[in-house]
């Protein structure tokens, strides 16, 4: 069996890493240019790989676009909860406006009252001094 076809009989995009593929340029290079003829027997062609290269730029793109997306909906959602948190510090502080608005209006209420008290009181002096003076 040869070297291609021991490949092409397993899962050929899993390939087996070989002593004879170092990582350094050079090899990394022969590497690219051994297996382009067989990566032209599975399909691809240097318009297609083009066209591959260009297919994962958009996808780049997009997901760039998506993250910023996300990003500006995060900052949404940090804002509603920031005006939300306010708008329940207004709505305590308005239940303690109401609470004293009350609290006055009683107090109002009681003054008045006494102040009727007091005039009831009043009449009733005048009254007492009126038959005194004929």
């Amino acid at each position: 069996m040869g070297k291609k076809q021991g490949r092409k009989a397993g899962n050929s995009k899993i390939r087996d890493i070989s002593p004879e593929r170092s990582s350094s340029p050079a090899t990394d290079q022969s590497w690219t240019e051994n297996d382009f003829d067989e990566m032209r027997e599975e399909g691809f062609s240097p318009s297609n790989f083009s066209e591959l290269k260009e297919e994962l730029r958009t996808q780049r793109k997009e997901t760039k676009n998506l993250e910023k997306k996300v990003e500006e909906l995060i900052a949404r959602v940090i804002n509603a909860e920031k005006v939300i948190n306010e708008m329940k510090e207004m709505k305590t502080m308005t239940r303690e406006i109401r609470d004293k608005c009350t609290s006055f209006s009683n107090r109002l209420d009681q003054l008045e009252e006494r102040v009727s008290a007091i005039e009831d009181q009043m009449n009733g002096m005048k009254q007492e001094e009126k038959p005194k003076e004929k």
